[in-house]
């Protein structure tokens, strides 16, 4: 223990010092071209009590532990006129990963996030260092203004392809509407990217998205260079006209022909295993969020809804979601506080037999944002939350969330996880309820300190109070979880 806590105050005293020489030595110049390096280093620690099995599902004790985690990013952007090439390379390094945790198919799953590394690879200590950025991006290619081409390997969120300069919407739209359905998976040590190609062009007030990429593996894996067998198409608009309105209309198209890959759904296991058609789902959706001044202070809202027809191997899909949400911030109070609550909801499948998949499915996510504490995701779910957020200082925020967590059908599974991951592993888990809907209740805290351009200290810790489908599978059914995070960035 002793010696992994020196390896990572060293790794963080490593990257200070380089910040301090990048940031003296400023951009360099070759050939004409700017060449500007950057890089960034993220220490977690991370402290996991899970919901407690039952001792004949695994060891006494498995479900307790703590792991460590460092994150390190560095690379270059060039620049030549409108055309600017970025390559980043990342290695991830994870130390005292729980080898027991991770009961067999048949039990509970894998117990918290430290368990879900330890599965993919069966090794307490593991790392990898990948191609995680290699793209070029063109700006009005041919002498097309308002046209940008971005091609090769790159990160993507949906929902950001535009971001609003009102600093209220640009964190409703970061933090409450960008990546429910797609995202670089950013929380996990390792992250996704995508291959492919993007364009962008803006006519007046509406920039126009399409998107055609592969996803590589990445999240829980960290042997992350290889694409996976699954396709991703898009296409958006999203309408930026007054500051303080930000509408979107989007479309993908998500195909995954891993075979190997077990589906999750209510279906039984027997069945799931002998269906290997691919899943082929269109959805379509749309937000609207919004701000204005009302009284003292300013009031936001915000709707968000997606519908998706398609076929789930064997079976038809239909399933549907929407999140419809509030606000009101007193800017000139101390500590500015801001109130918000809300509503999401999505659709669950109601009868495993009748040749109809309806459970809402969110593709490839970054589950954590809307699952602070992640033992469930936005399938299958009715999630009530309110919030609080403070910022004592410039550089000093709180956040304060409650969310009462119920299934949408009983019928169906509780659903967790992020997507895809590996050729083998669906991406998403799930575990029966039981015939019951309330999954339970969750408090968390998260604290983030920024004294410094290049330096961050974020914490966060989290209580799950589980109800009756928790206690269908677990004998203790209260969890925690919780991390402190150091990042070091420079250039980016």
């Amino acid at each position: 223990m002793r010696r992994r806590c020196l390896e990572l105050a060293a790794s963080l005293a490593s990257s200070i010092v380089l910040v301090s020489v990048a940031t003296a030595a400023g951009p360099l110049s070759l050939l004409g071209a700017e060449v500007r390096p950057f890089f960034s280093d993220r220490v977690r620690g991370e402290f996991v009590d899970w919901f407690g099995p039952a001792p004949a599902s695994a060891p006494r004790g498995a479900e307790r532990y703590d792991f460590f985690a460092n994150r390190l990013r560095a690379g270059f952007r060039v620049s030549a006129g409108k055309a600017e090439w970025t390559l980043t390379l990342q290695d991830t390094r994870l130390e005292n990963l729980p080898s027991d945790a991770s009961p067999p198919e048949s039990a509970v799953g894998n117990l918290g996030p430290g368990a879900l590394y330890f599965s993919h690879t069966r090794a307490t200590s593991q790392g990898e260092t990948f191609l995680k950025e290699a793209f070029l991006r063109w700006r009005d290619p041919l002498g097309v203004g308002g046209l940008e081409l971005l091609g090769g390997r790159f990160e993507y969120a949906d929902g950001l392809e535009v971001r609003p300069r009102n600093p209220t919407l640009a964190w409703l739209k970061s933090a409450r509407i960008s990546q429910r359905l797609v995202g670089p998976f950013g929380f996990t040590h390792v992250t996704r990217s995508f291959d492919g190609l993007r364009i962008d062009y803006d006519l007046r007030s509406v920039r126009w998205t399409v998107l055609g990429v592969r996803p590589t593996r990445g999240g829980f894996e960290v042997s992350a260079n290889r694409e996976l067998d699954v396709w991703l198409a898009g296409a958006s608009a999203t309408y930026s006209g007054p500051e303080s309105l930000d509408a979107r209309l989007f479309y993908f198209y998500y195909r995954d022909e891993r075979d190997r890959a077990v589906k999750v759904d209510n279906r039984s296991v027997s069945e799931r295993r002998e269906d290997s058609g691919s899943v082929d789902i269109h959805t379509v959706g749309g937000h609207v969020l919004g701000v204005r001044p009302l009284g003292p202070g300013r009031v936001d809202g915000l709707f968000w809804v997606a519908g998706q027809a398609g076929s789930w191997g064997r079976l038809d899909h239909v399933a549907w979601a929407y999140g419809l949400e509030g606000g009101y911030r007193w800017p000139s109070w101390p500590f500015g506080p801001w109130v918000r609550a809300g509503l999401f909801r999505s659709s669950g499948d109601d009868d495993a037999g009748d040749g109809t998949h309806e459970t809402f499915f969110q593709m490839l996510p970054t589950a954590r944002i809307y699952a602070q504490f992640p033992f469930f995701n936005l399938m299958n779910n009715q999630d009530f939350f309110a919030q609080l957020l403070l910022r004592p200082s410039p550089v000093l925020s709180l956040r304060l969330d409650y969310h009462w967590l119920r299934l949408t059908e009983a019928r169906d599974l509780w659903y967790a996880g992020g997507g895809a991951t590996s050729d083998t592993v669906f991406g998403f888990a799930g575990l029966p309820s039981g015939g019951g809907r309330d999954l339970g209740h969750l408090v968390d805290l998260a604290v983030t300190w920024s004294p410094l351009d290049w330096l961050e200290v974020y914490a966060y810790y989290g209580h799950a109070f589980g109800e009756d489908v928790v206690g269908e599978n677990f004998a203790d059914s209260d969890a925690d979880y919780g991390y402190v995070e150091v990042t070091v960035s420079y250039g980016r």
